[in-house]
């Protein structure tokens, strides 16, 4: 899928893996997401396709001008579902909205798992006197 727009002066082509990115990075920042699952594989778009490649965690669908988002997320232990979901949807509008200027009439968020948090790396370079 892609999202496409003509003028006079030319073309303007989103591709759905552009989209993806955009509404991964938005969601990656909310408080209570720990990653993304990828989602099911939907048999029918596989055998449409003819490819078993992984299916990404943001399915996308457009409905008319309108585009539909679903993503699949991993929420941390111990946060509360609902706060974390509405974030996730609040974000992952604005942010698709403002960067393709399409309308986002709905985003689904499916939580996929409940994970520990992964622990910070304090393997950071220190500095030493000389």
């Amino acid at each position: 899928m892609e999202i496409s727009k003509y003028n006079s002066k030319g073309g303007l082509i989103i591709s759905e893996e552009a989209i993806t990115s955009i509404a991964t990075n938005a969601a990656r920042d909310v408080d209570g997401v720990v990653g993304f699952s990828n989602r099911p594989a939907d048999v029918v778009s596989t055998i449409k396709k003819g490819s078993l490649k992984v299916m990404s965690p943001v399915r996308i669908i457009q409905d008319g001008d309108d585009l539909d988002i679903s993503i699949y997320i991993i929420i941390a232990n111990g946060k509360k579902i609902q706060p974390v979901a509405e974030d996730v949807q609040k974000v992952v509008k604005d942010a698709v909205q403002n960067m393709t200027g399409r309308l986002v009439s709905k985003v689904n968020v499916i939580i996929a798992s409940v994970e520990d948090e992964k622990p910070q790396s304090s393997a950071e370079p220190t500095e030493t006197e000389e």
